[in-house]
């Protein structure tokens, strides 16, 4: 560690030219008596190092002499300190190990010492309110890659013996961390990738593991994450989408968006568009659409187009009240419709809001128009409240 310091030492002279020995000692985070002892060693080892006492005095190198070690210049040097201690590296145990090196890269380009030491670029990597996953194992899988010896690793299911890996790489993907292993390593196993926040222990081994010369990490990842998302079972959902859900699409299916608006079929009169979404299943395509109530419908396949309205059924089911009327669902629960007047309030706030007025029509009474909503909802052909139409009273612009 001296030898570290000694150079140090010899680099902060070069840079900064005169110094006190107490701002060396500051900067190496020493003693002032151990800078002065160090000092005796450089000139010991043939560097002339020249110390002035009084007022401007301080100590530095003599005139005209270089120490023979090259220094980044200081774009180099900015190039390289601009993001600070990333979170990554802080993940895996090298903080300290870069803020040392920062520390000696500042010293040999040169850099003015008023410039901030903080980082300039912040990267955040995990995907807003995606979380931090914890990753208790993370040091130990570095330690193996750094070493490049084998790894016992324990991963799901719990009751599986631990599996012998030979690790070629770390990668996080938004904030996810990820082992690239080969696997099992006696037989000259596949290339094979575990999710490290599920490797509940880990033990570096003294078998050493070496590194295919022509695997690369990022060539890699890029195949293997081609083939994951090709690999993905996919239901295209056709729907015409209104306005008010098409601005909410962004923030509902993040960037996969962008791409299917772009593709969406011109607007109609009343800027409803039709458009395509890809989901992993038919549960997943009820559950994210759902969400949007009567802003988009259902076009196709038939049978998402009958689950949602199942899924809405079950919702009404969920929220009657006791002694409720209720209306059976195809098999899957029951619909409560006893609370008409909510029913058609949230219907008038709807037209309401686009500049129409509507009442119900006053011979009509509360039975018959029970009867009537009973008797047409299971032959409505929209997931709209268009079936409601015939039993309200006028509509005005």
């Amino acid at each position: 560690m001296r030898a570290d310091r000694l150079l140090s030492l010899a680099l902060l002279l070069q840079a900064r030219g005169a110094a006190t020995a107490r701002a060396l000692a500051a900067e190496l985070g020493v003693s002032v008596r151990t800078v002065y002892r160090d000092l005796a060693a450089l000139s010991a080892a043939g560097i002339p190092v020249v110390t002035e006492a009084g007022p401007g005095g301080g100590c530095r190198l003599m005139d005209g002499y270089r120490f023979p070690l090259r220094g980044l210049r200081p774009d180099e040097a900015e190039a390289l300190l601009i993001l600070g201690v990333p979170a990554v590296l802080r993940d895996l145990g090298l903080a300290g190990a870069l803020s040392a090196a920062h520390r000696q890269i500042r010293v040999t380009s040169g850099l003015a010492e008023g410039l901030t030491t903080s980082a300039l670029v912040h990267l955040d990597m995990p995907r807003w309110f995606g979380g931090q996953e914890e990753v208790p194992c993370l040091r130990d899988l570095a330690r193996a890659l750094r070493l490049g010896r084998t790894l016992a690793i324990r991963y799901p299911p719990a009751d599986r013996e631990p599996r012998v890996v030979g690790p070629l790489g770390l990668v996080n993907k938004a904030g996810t961390w990820y082992l690239v292993a080969e696997y099992p390593v006696a037989e000259g196993g596949d290339v094979r990738v575990f999710r490290a926040g599920r490797v509940s222990a880990a033990r570096v081994l003294p078998e050493p593991f070496e590194r295919p010369a022509d695997f690369e990490l990022a060539a890699f990842w890029a195949r293997w994450s081609a083939e994951f998302e090709a690999s993905r079972p996919r239901l295209e959902v056709r729907l015409a989408a209104s306005p008010e859900a098409l601005a909410a699409f962004g923030e509902v299916f993040g960037a996969a968006a962008g791409p299917v608006l772009e593709a969406a079929g011109p607007p109609g009169q009343d800027g409803w568009r039709v458009l395509t979404l890809s989901f992993e299943h038919e549960r997943a395509a009820v559950h994210r659409l759902a969400g949007f109530g009567d802003q988009v419908e259902i076009l196709g396949p038939p049978s998402v187009r009958a689950a949602l309205l199942a899924t809405a059924r079950e919702i009404l089911g969920r929220y009657q009240s006791g002694g409720a009327g209720v209306l059976p669902g195809p098999g899957r629960g029951s619909v409560a419709v006893d609370d008409l007047g909510l029913v058609l309030s949230s219907i008038r706030r709807w037209w309401g809001r686009r500049g129409f007025r509507t009442r119900v029509q006053p011979h009509l009474r509360l039975a018959t128009l029970r009867s009537r909503l009973l008797s047409s909802l299971p032959d409505r052909r929209s997931l709209g409240f268009g079936w409601l139409v015939p039993h309200l009273g006028s509509v005005r612009p």
